[in-house]
């Protein structure tokens, strides 16, 4: 029967269009009990692992009462119940930091790096006395001693578990400041561009006179600003203007004092009255008593007119087509936010044709480069003498060019605004 067995199996296996029967390789019995050893040492001992926080407090209670026994066997002429009972209870603890110690180490990236780490050495001196006071010999007696290293070993797994939650709570706390500085710096872009979306990208289409301006934040918001006003009859109003300080609150105050003066010069043509009315409005709402520089001028294109008033600004330059440099001066008045019943006088000034009037606030001119010299007046004068013949935008390119080549990598201080306003030939 076994032979007949056998002949039917070779017969079929060498049938043709039969298949041999392949081979399953089983695991090895010895991958398998490493897998499942890995597997145990994960969940107890890996820091996130399924049993680990149970774990650690077994090893931390075995620790404080292996402490403990060591002062009760200090004790003279202990019963010798007592002695058999913190002997089973020293072969308890030894075996469990045993196994804790084999499967720290089996989950341990690099193996010998941990055996030499400083962990490693006090789990070892923690496990070492008891093997070693298995040798009869009485000066190893003495290594009883290093039970008490198991201290050390108490140190570390609290201090362990600290540093692990100080982590977690400085990388909860780095990553809500990540978010909430992100979704500050995304709304102060956008107000950023809101605010300079409300100046007038071009000036007003008038036969005869050209101008341009730019603005240039020292900060994400700006306190300085600009303005192109078309009024009745043709006119332009032209503004430049300087709020304390800068940054978010000066940009607000920017805003309100923008509003009030264009409201007004709508109603009021006369430029004092223009800046005294602001004047009163701001004074009447400012809780955080800032104030603001003005220089407000309504041209004529037709008869190059211009009228101005000043409130506490820098007089601006007028560039001749002969290429005189005058500074425009006259009475002006404060700076408005601050004195309510204030007044500014109206002055006026001709503008001939080919002349070009430059504003601009103390940015400009105060800009410092790595020595601590200042931009000043008379370089803005100077390059006004040599390049102020060309056109407005051109003119405050090359403003802007050279104040940032004469800084070079210093850091922008204040806000810095420059506006040109030309009459054309004749």
């Amino acid at each position: 029967m076994q032979h007949s067995g056998s002949s039917s199996e070779v017969e079929a296996s060498t049938r043709p269009g039969t298949r041999p029967a392949q081979a399953v390789s089983a695991p090895a019995p010895g991958a398998e009990a490493a897998a499942s050893w890995r597997s145990l040492a994960e969940a107890l001992v890996a820091r996130h692992g399924r049993y680990a926080d149970a774990f650690e407090n077994l090893i931390v209670a075995l620790i404080v009462l292996s402490v403990a026994s060591i002062g009760i066997e200090a004790l003279p002429d202990l019963p010798q119940w007592v002695q058999r009972v913190l002997r089973a209870a020293e072969v308890l603890i030894v075996a469990v930091f045993s196994v804790e110690y084999l499967l720290r180490l089996l989950v341990a990236p690099r193996r010998f790096a941990f055996v030499l780490s400083f962990q490693g050495v006090v789990d070892l001196l923690a496990i070492a006395p008891f093997f070693l006071l298995g040798f009869d010999a009485r000066w190893v007696r003495a290594l009883r001693l290093l039970r008490l290293l198991r201290l050390l070993k108490l140190q570390t797994h609290y201090l362990e578990a600290t540093v692990a939650e100080r982590t977690r709570e400085l990388a909860q706390q780095n990553a809500a400041l990540e978010t909430a500085q992100a979704l500050i710096k995304a709304e102060l872009d956008a107000a950023r561009a809101l605010q300079l979306a409300i100046l007038p990208a071009r000036f007003p289409a008038r036969q005869g006179c050209d101008g341009a301006a730019r603005m240039l934040p020292a900060t994400t918001m700006c306190g300085d600003f600009y303005d192109f006003l078309e009024l009745a009859d043709g006119r332009i109003g032209v503004v430049i203007a300087d709020v304390s300080g800068h940054g978010v609150p000066a940009a607000f105050f920017m805003a309100v004092a923008r509003t009030e003066l264009r409201d007004v010069a709508a109603q009021h043509p006369d430029p004092g009255t223009c800046l005294a009315l602001t004047n009163r409005a701001l004074c009447a709402e400012n809780p955080m008593d800032l104030f603001v520089s003005v220089f407000y001028g309504v041209f004529d294109p037709a008869s190059g007119a211009l009228r101005y008033a000043n409130g506490g600004h820098n007089p601006p330059y007028l560039r001749h087509a002969d290429e005189e440099i005058e500074s425009v001066s006259g009475q002006g008045g404060p700076v408005l936010g601050v004195m309510s019943g204030a007044e500014f006088p109206t002055h006026t000034l001709q503008l001939q044709p080919g002349d070009r009037l430059v504003l601009y606030t103390d940015g400009l001119t105060e800009a410092c480069n790595a020595g601590g010299e200042a931009y000043g007046e008379q370089r803005l004068a100077a390059e006004l003498e040599s390049h102020g013949a060309a056109a407005p935008a051109e003119i405050v390119e090359r403003l802007c060019r050279n104040v940032a080549a004469f800084t070079g990598a210093v850091a922008q201080a204040d806000d810095i605004t420059v506006s040109v306003l030309a009459r054309g030939p004749a």
